[in-house]
């Protein structure tokens, strides 16, 4: 009985973590629907975008503001009972660029995703902020998701 009751507060436990996150994009985060995006590409999947504001201290100089995003993404099968899965991506910053690739697979989406590692209004605010781009390719079905970095660019 016991071992089933640890069991329970350690699932529990382990779910919390990532709930916060997303609770914070459902709530007050930005939701964008991916399917919209290179609309010559068939899409085997219903794909939302959930973007959730990370602030920072050091991010801002004499005030305060968005310094990164954390993004989820929500995949969904467009079956009569669709399969649904939430993933985190792994990569923080501002998504600048969205691009779907022909994916022959069953219920599977390959996207590009560019992302700067700071919001454009911290980078503006703050210039001593070290810029650096990056491009992602993300395959994601309803039961997994794995990421590639592409590419990777640091500026000022």
């Amino acid at each position: 009985m016991k071992v089933a009751i640890l069991s329970i507060l350690f699932l529990l436990a382990s779910c919390s973590t990532m709930n916060k996150d997303l609770e914070s994009a459902i709530s007050f985060g930005q939701i964008n629907e991916l399917n919209q995006y290179s609309p010559e590409v068939e899409k085997q999947l219903y794909v939302r975008l959930y973007q959730s504001p990370i602030y920072k201290e050091g991010c801002f100089k004499e005030t305060h503001g968005i310094c990164q995003y954390r993004y989820f993404l929500s995949v969904s099968t467009f079956d009569e009972y669709p399969e649904t899965n939430i993933f985190p991506l792994n990569e923080l910053g501002e998504i600048t660029g969205i691009e779907w690739q022909d994916n022959k697979g069953i219920d599977a989406a390959a996207i590009d995703f560019t992302m700067e590692k700071y919001t454009k209004a911290a980078i503006v605010n703050n210039p001593e902020l070290i810029s650096r781009t990056v491009m992602v390719s993300v395959s994601v079905t309803p039961k997994s998701k794995k990421e590639t970095l592409i590419k990777s660019s640091s500026g000022r």
